[in-house]
């Protein structure tokens, strides 16, 4: 036999034995298996991929209306962001149309340091205590209640009163109802004040007729200032049914002042206007002046009775003579406040 005889016969059988060894490591691995877990894992497989086959027909089929869906829920979101904010901006808007007209102490200054002058011993405290708002405020009673808005005096540390005249008198803070926006003060605790001659004016709880002429005493300035007008509307800002509208120019420091009828009765106290419409403004009904003046606890009044004058002395009389009377009762009020 020839050498490269020898060598093919020799290059066989190993191919064979390795063949035959593959065969039984195949056939060990085979034993070893889990035929049904693979059948079941082969399973899951096949329903995976006929699972999204189907999605891809669904796509197919339906891209068309989802992406209308889309673009439409698109648009609702942004549509709903946008009717939001312009509801936002004008409720703002609708809140800056009314402004209480309380008045910034960086305009009454001079009136402060006029103040502290006059105070002697209560100057120091008072420069400790900036003012930061004023406004206005009349009598109740000649022994020394007056009403003024309750925002003028709120979070007030001291309360001071000025008369028309230049006297300066500290105040109590008898009680505050925010829900009228009416304050009670009283002058009784300052040993200074002395009792002044009977209210000249008396409180018309009434409703009074549209057209009725009316006129207001206040303080948009440091000396006291007359204004007149008509009553335009039966309710305040947004149909409020505790206030009157009034056609009548106020501003800023006319807030407590009081709005008297022809004949002098107190029909109204000031206590805001409209921004946006010129001598458009608002007074609490004198009614309801009454009701707040009702839940004042008794304990307040330190067993001092507020008894409201009945007798109006201002009806017979022209309108210069009726400010002339009235003046002596009408206050500016001035809050003092710690600096945060």
């Amino acid at each position: 036999m020839e050498t490269n005889d020898e060598k093919d016969i020799e290059g066989t059988l190993r191919a064979y034995g390795e063949r035959v060894r593959l065969q039984q490591k195949l056939t060990a691995i085979h034993s070893k298996l889990d035929m049904d877990a693979v059948r079941e894992e082969v399973g899951l497989y096949q329903a995976e991929a006929q699972q999204s086959g189907q999605i891809r027909s669904l796509w197919r089929t339906y891209r068309t209306t989802l992406a209308v869906a889309a673009s439409v829920a698109v648009i609702t979101t942004f549509g709903s962001i946008f009717l939001y904010r312009s509801y936002q901006q004008g409720h703002r808007q609708q809140e800056q149309q009314y402004s209480l007209l309380s008045k910034e102490i960086q305009a009454v200054k001079s009136s402060q340091r006029k103040l502290l002058s006059d105070l002697n011993g209560r100057g120091r405290a008072l420069s400790v205590n900036p003012a930061q708002v004023s406004g206005s405020g009349f009598m109740l009673t000649a022994d020394g209640y007056m009403v003024t808005n309750n925002h003028i005096i709120r979070d007030a540390d001291s309360v001071y009163v000025q008369s028309p005249t230049g006297e300066v008198y500290k105040a109590r803070v008898v009680h505050a109802d925010q829900t009228y926006d009416l304050a009670f003060l009283q002058l009784c605790d300052d040993s200074a004040f002395r009792a002044l001659t009977p209210v000249p004016y008396s409180f018309d709880a009434h409703q009074s007729d549209l057209g009725e002429r009316v006129y207001t005493l206040g303080y948009p300035r440091e000396e006291i200032v007359y204004g007149e007008g008509y009553l335009s509307s039966g309710t305040g800002y947004r149909g409020d049914s505790t206030a009157y509208q009034v056609a009548i120019g106020v501003n800023p420091g006319n807030s407590g002042g009081p709005l008297l009828d022809e004949k002098g009765n107190v029909i109204g106290i000031i206590s805001g206007k409209q921004t946006t419409s010129e001598g458009v403004s608002f007074a609490v009904k004198t009614n309801y002046l009454l009701k707040a003046l009702n839940n004042i606890p008794v304990d307040s009044l330190k067993g001092l009775p507020l008894r409201l004058n009945r007798k109006n002395t201002l009806a017979r009389l022209p309108r210069k003579l009726q400010i002339k009377r009235m003046q002596a009762y009408v206050y500016q009020v001035k809050v003092f406040k710690h600096k945060d």
